[in-house]
């Protein structure tokens, strides 16, 4: 369990994907309400109700889906066949189905230097595959990008998120990227939800982010620490990381953080650029036939990014790193009594830049241990 603060230290706000069974099959429309009576807007997706819940640190709240729209009130998420637009962002996709501009409305700046692309590089290390990269094919300007005819579709258009599809297919594999952002505070970021299938061999897949940020030196996450690194050199270009990597401009004014749910490797080729890795099936020049084929097959992952004003310590970016990886988790159940009341919370911390890893009882005796 962790403290997830947004707008107060004691809650988070964030989206909520509930999987619900209504007694007459799923309706056209759901009407969602909030513990203390009010009514918020709510969207069908699919087989799931999303909607913007807050829920108190290391606790619960409890919400009321039932069939019949919420009355219609403004809504600041806006999206068409190239644009989505909520209160934070606008992101604009090229004809190429490439991410051509994130600008980050609360600081008035463009993040992005250049599209956001999926670039394809030679990857064939002398030695060790399975661990290895070689510099000069990590330098050497990427066989591919992620092209093709796109086919671009919005796939949501509701009061909780917007999102837009883009399919592709390049050198045997297939790619679907759904851009989305969400309303309320779950919109401060800009997330990338990615399905892929893939056949290439020889090759590395990095998600490419030319910022207009820019600096020798980035901050990358080890959970519980950071380290910083600078620009990609011989002996360290491909780095791990943990949860998010932040690139803050050199003068301090401005910067964007790189949020991933499961990939941990990436390379920083200029002083602008972060490359997130994000599938790697290298050639076998090297030996080892066998490892060859490591990521051929079905790859289902998110990450994204979020824009800020000084330094992510001042913006408290780093959360939008831990709500990417531990998203609300919903549960339907029958009305009841509750002795707990609508709301609980087992835990509150009163300062934003210390988490709680663990609550637990002790093993002997009747004390709780807390992980801070």
């Amino acid at each position: 369990a962790a403290l997830f603060p947004s707008a107060s230290l004691d809650k988070r706000e964030d989206l909520v994907e509930a999987g619900i069974d209504f007694s007459e099959g799923m309706p056209k429309a759901v009407r969602v309400t909030t513990p203390d009576g009010r009514e918020i807007p709510g969207q069908i997706s699919g087989n799931k109700i999303i909607f913007p819940a807050s829920v108190p640190s290391v606790g619960y709240s409890v919400y009321d889906v039932q069939p019949g729209a919420n009355p219609e009130t403004p809504s600041q998420l806006r999206v068409s066949s190239n644009e989505l637009e909520n209160e934070y962002y606008r992101v604009k996709i090229n004809s190429d189905g490439d991410v051509a501009s994130i600008f980050d409305k609360t600081i008035n700046k463009e993040l992005l230097s250049g599209p956001a692309r999926l670039a394809i590089s030679y990857d064939n290390p002398e030695q060790w595959p399975a661990w290895n990269m070689d510099w000069d094919q990590e330098q050497a300007p990427p066989k591919a990008y992620v092209s093709g005819q796109a086919r671009i579709r919005v796939v949501e258009n509701g009061p909780a998120r917007v999102a837009i599809e883009v399919s592709r297919e390049t050198l045997g594999s297939r790619f679907v990227q759904t851009v989305s952002l969400a309303a309320g505070d779950a919109g401060r970021r800009v997330e990338f939800a990615n399905v892929i299938d893939w056949t290439t061999r020889e090759s590395n897949l990095k998600a490419t982010f030319p910022l207009t940020a820019s600096n020798h030196v980035a901050t990358y996450n080890w959970d519980i620490g950071t380290i910083e690194r600078p620009t990609a050199e011989p002996k360290k270009f491909e780095v791990p990381s943990h949860q998010w990597i932040d690139l803050t401009d050199a003068s301090g004014e401005f910067g964007a953080t790189i949020l991933t749910d499961c990939k941990n490797g990436s390379d920083k080729p200029t002083d602008n650029t972060i490359r997130l890795t994000l599938i790697r099936t290298p050639g076998t020049a090297g030996g080892y036939a066998d490892q060859g084929t490591q990521d051929i097959g079905h790859h289902e992952f998110t990450y994204g990014i979020a824009g800020h004003a000084g330094g992510w310590r001042d913006a408290q970016t780093d959360w939008q790193a831990q709500r990417l990886n531990a998203p609300l988790i919903a549960f339907q159940t029958a009305k009841h009594e509750g002795p707990l009341g609508r709301t609980f919370s087992l835990l509150k911390i009163s300062n934003p830049r210390i988490r709680a890893l663990a609550v637990k009882n002790a093993e002997e005796g009747d004390e709780i241990v807390i992980r801070l």
